[in-house]
């Protein structure tokens, strides 16, 4: 979705030294941006969890009843040091250096975290944090968790470290009213700001007439919500959108406790029935978790099982968490997240000006008419791990096993450990058969890669952790030099400081002698073999039943000014308000109704620009592999338009669907509307979903997953201009195949899944997921 700096930098434009312009991201609070260029590397410490830090994991063995509270705090996060930051910095809108701002104020970092104590004690058990303090529990041992949400809203009263202070991070990170979001008070929706299309008469202009309350910023109680991402868990308790709260009490339509917890409060019970794996936190407020993951709401959660789980890992002080996420700052040490406000300071450079110093680095809101603080995607200019910019970590020369995380809102890391042996033993929250050797960690939003790093032949040596990934990817800013993919002039880094992620120091001395497995030698695998429904070679594995095929599609659609939101199957999250939903078949507008116990094969058809790392909730998958696809007509398939042709066509050619929205043209995309189709009705492929059938339009060979990625998966990376094949099993991973036998309609969930809300399935690039790609 990038646009502006792409087409400056394919002009070249090579200018002198200016000063850094200023720019608000908040339109409730006065801000000056801080490049990232200009905040120093490696100056801090990255703060470790367990043993090997000084703060102790959450034992959700020992403590079997926790509560999680939601608070605004203070945390050291920037240097205080003034004199250790740079003079300048490269500028990705001009490509040159620039004077970096010098009025700093470096302050402690306002967040909103998770905090954690016994529910029955009340004794702490971890600080709030950034990210949260990881939880630690045990298969077939449950943990109730109560969550209460204590969040203060801007400027409303709140003590924080014994001081009396007023609520700071709703006004740094604007809620867009106009989105299809949460909506406490309700009246966002009262006053017109969230129907879609927003001018009823044509869908594709933007509304003249918007209702002014739809520009201002929420200010209400702050809604919140946490979905247990990877979790086999009831759809009661997975945390979905509508399942928020607030704390003066109100509720979304799926808001679910075990019992009463009085008000900004509900409790969970995870049954933790399912295979050891590395999972993960995070809020899931319905249009708000982009910003409210940014604000802080993220932690990792480990499920452990000592009788099925690799033997003889890395562990205690050797096993450590890392959440990498990006983030940009104000010289105050603020959290800034451009809205597409403008400075009120004279001479400031304008959010969405694509001058020199523009502060917003993928422009301001494309439609501000339509949405005035929604933006495709963040983009920011610090890498942070662990709540910590650029830290050092300090090692023992031997074998680490590092559980990395992409925090990010939208980034895409490819990471390199220097020369270090880096080995994959899992993915997501499930381990590898056996470990695999990689020379990078390709890693996307809401995907975790669960790695052995061998230091041991590193004693005394520095490591600089390395990403060379563009955002958006797979074009995009770079933070390396490339290649130009019209031309093939090489082209200088647009975000120089984002190659570069951490680093790992080896000074310390060895502890003990190191008997952990060693993969290098085969060893660190799983003691019994993970169920199999793809062979990891591109193929279904022999007597797997499919029981139904969908091919989804991925779209985008362009506003006025640039993006207004990428949908899944074109259809919005409710589907009742897209047309091409069929309410006699479809009553509560959800097409995706699988069979507990059923296998199925999801194709998904990327028409957009952009990678989009897909993720279902409940139900893991199996990669069967990608092929590409003629998007044109002009790719090798031989057909006039190609997939797209085929696809615009459909829209309105058939006489028994609803009529097309107003401003559609039959033949042509129609926005929202769903797919061109029947959803119900088998395609020539005899995939359901809508779709014109995909085979004529395929290239080449299908690619095998990756070997680290083979295994099973919540979250998967859909590829511009691909099809990426999965197959999902609506049944615990454990749960083995019996040959050519279908498990439709048999539940073998500790729970019912058919009961409760449902579930979701979205994009987890967050800016796309609060517009819309989420069914």
């Amino acid at each position: 979705m990038l646009t502006r700096p792409t087409l400056i930098k394919a002009a070249g434009i090579v200018l002198g030294v200016f000063f850094a312009g200023s720019g608000d991201a908040s339109t409730l609070v006065p801000q000056t941006a801080l490049p990232g260029g200009c905040i120093p590397q490696f100056a801090v410490p990255m703060p470790v969890f367990g043993p090997a830090g000084a703060t102790p994991r959450v034992n959700a063995t020992g403590h079997r009843n926790i509560t999680v509270t939601m608070n605004e705090i203070e945390q050291a996060v920037l240097p205080t040091n003034i004199s250790i930051y740079k003079p300048q910095y490269f500028d990705p809108f001009v490509l040159t250096y620039l004077n970096c701002p010098t009025n700093l104020n470096i302050k402690k970092t306002r967040v909103w975290a998770y905090g954690m104590s016994d529910s029955y004690t009340g004794q702490t058990l971890a600080p709030a944090n950034w990210p949260a303090v990881t939880i630690q529990a045990q298969r077939y041992v449950p943990t109730t968790v109560t969550y209460r949400n204590k969040l203060p809203k801007f400027g409303a009263p709140v003590t924080i470290n014994g001081v009396n202070t007023t609520g700071l991070v709703q006004g740094l990170v604007t809620a867009d009213q106009t989105i299809d979001w949460a909506d406490p008070l309700g009246q966002a929706a009262l006053n017109g700001c969230i129907d879609f299309p927003q001018d009823m008469n044509n869908v594709f202009t933007t509304n003249p007439n918007l209702n002014p309350y739809c520009n201002t910023p929420y200010k209400g109680s702050p809604p919140a919500v946490v979905h247990l991402h990877g979790g086999e868990t009831s759809s009661f308790i997975d945390g979905g959108p509508l399942s928020w709260f607030t704390p003066s009490g109100k509720k979304g339509k799926n808001f679910y406790s075990r019992w009463n917890a009085g008000y900004g409060a509900a409790v969970y019970k995870y049954d933790n029935f399912q295979e050891p794996g590395t999972l993960w936190f995070h809020d899931h407020v319905m249009g708000q978790t982009r910003t409210n993951v940014y604000s802080g709401f993220a932690g990792f959660y480990f499920l452990e099982d000592p009788v099925n789980e690799p033997k003889k890992l890395p562990d205690n002080a050797f096993q450590i968490e890392m959440a990498i996420q990006d983030r940009q700052f104000d010289t105050n040490g603020q959290l800034f997240f451009p809205d597409g406000s403008s400075s009120p300071l004279p001479g400031a450079t304008q959010c969405g000006s694509g001058l020199a110093g523009d502060p917003c680095l993928n422009g301001g809101p494309p439609n501000p008419l339509n949405h005035p603080f929604w933006n495709p995607e963040f983009i920011g200019d610090v890498a942070v791990v662990n709540g910590a910019p650029w830290p050092v970590l300090h090692v023992e020369p031997r074998r680490y096993r590092l559980h990395l995380l992409d925090g990010s809102n939208a980034r895409v890391y490819n990471l390199s450990f220097g020369t270090a042996p880096v080995y994959a033993i899992g993915a997501d929250d499930s381990y590898l058969n056996k470990p695999v050797k990689i020379s990078k960690v390709f890693i996307a939003p809401g995907e975790r890669n669960d790695v052995i790093v061998d230091f041991s032949q590193f004693a005394g040596k520095t490591i600089t952790v390395t990403n060379d990934a563009p955002i958006p990817f797979p074009d995009g800013l770079f933070p390396v030099p490339h290649k130009d993919p019209v031309t093939g002039v090489t082209l200088p880094a647009d975000q120089p400081q984002m190659a570069k992620i951490m680093k790992i120091v080896v000074d310390k001395p060895l502890s003990s002698p190191d008997d952990s497995c060693n993969p290098a030698w085969g060893q660190c695998g799983r003691t019994k073999p993970m169920v199999r429904l793809t062979d990891g070679w591109g193929h279904v594995y022999p007597g797997v039943k499919i029981d139904k095929k969908r091919q989804l599609i991925l779209k985008e659609f362009q506003g006025p000014g640039g993006p207004l939101m990428v949908l899944v199957n074109n259809t919005l999250f409710e589907g009742g308000m897209s047309p091409g939903i069929d309410a006699t078949v479809f009553p509560d507008g959800i097409t995706e109704v699988p069979r507990q116990g059923s296998i199925e094969e999801w194709e998904i058809i990327n028409l957009t620009m952009d990678a989009h790392p897909i993720h279902t909730h409940l139900a893991q998958f199996q990669i069967l592999n990608r092929q590409a696809l003629d998007m044109d007509g002009t790719m090798g398939s031989g057909i006039p338009g190609g997939y797209m042709g085929a696809w615009e066509a459909a829209f309105g050619s058939n006489p028994n669907m609803a009529p097309l929205f107003p401003g559609c043209t039959a033949g042509q995309f129609c926005p929202g509307y769903g797919p061109p189709l029947p959803y119900q009705v088998p395609n020539t492929d005899g995939a359901l979903g809508g779709n014109p059938a995909i085979k004529p339009y395929l290239i080449g060979a299908n690619n095998a997953p990756k070997p680290e990625e083979s295994g099973w998966k919540d979250t998967a990376k859909a590829n511009p201009g691909e099809v990426t094949r999965f197959l999902i099993r609506f049944t615990p991973t454990s749960t083995p195949n019996t040959y050519n036998v279908s498990l439709k309609g048999i539940n073998k969930y500790p729970f019912d899944p058919t009961k409760g809300p449902g579930y979701v399935w979205h994009c987890h690039i967050l800016d796309h997921e609060d517009q819309d790609m989420m069914r």
